[in-house]
């Protein structure tokens, strides 16, 4: 019975020790890769919602922005959001289109703001980080496209890349569902 005992001690002891190997540190490297995010230089800002909402005119307004569907729906009914980076484009046609790639001359408005605020359903305050067009030459973007890689009633799947004149890289990339605004509801 005490060799039973030993046996079943040593088993145990060579079980903790396994189990408290390094690999735990790899595995937090997954759990904390952002895969929905916008990276201005060397900042990240991460991503929870996409919105597409074709328009009467010709156009296709995406956004990206930090909050969740939930949070966005509720900003449309006058819950106040604070800590908002917002993300717009305005694409010169009529909705998005799988595999392909949209160059800066087709995107009218482009700009991405953070820290702002959504009060009664409108965008306040905030840090430009870049646009197309504004009162800082610096912020504005020179060259880019947003490459859309699928686009279909459950997933949007985009990535884009854009130069500010200050030398500065922009990249981003969503993969997931999306909100989608149409001007008939």
């Amino acid at each position: 019975m005490k060799k039973l005992n030993k046996l079943v001690i040593l088993f145990c002891l060579a079980l903790a020790v396994l189990n408290c190997s390094s690999d735990d540190d790899n595995n937090s490297i997954v759990d904390n890769a952002v895969t929905n995010k916008i990276t201005v230089g060397d900042s990240d800002f991460e991503m929870n919602t996409a919105i597409v909402e074709p328009t009467l005119n010709n156009s296709v307004f995406l956004s990206l922005t930090n909050k969740t569907q939930a949070q966005i729906e509720a900003s449309y009914n006058g819950t106040t959001l604070n800590s908002v980076d917002y993300f717009t484009a305005r694409i010169g046609h009529s909705d998005l289109t799988s595999n392909v790639t949209y160059d800066l001359s087709e995107i009218s408005s482009l700009e991405f703001i953070v820290n702002g605020d959504v009060i009664n359903s409108e965008y306040e305050n905030g840090f430009s980080q870049f646009y197309n067009s504004g009162s800082n030459s610096d912020l504005e973007v020179t060259s880019g496209n947003i490459t859309v890689t699928n686009y279909s009633v459950d997933n949007l799947t985009l990535t884009f890349n854009f130069v500010r004149s200050d030398g500065t890289e922009i990249s981003g990339n969503y993969n997931g569902a999306f909100m989608s605004l149409d001007d008939e509801e």
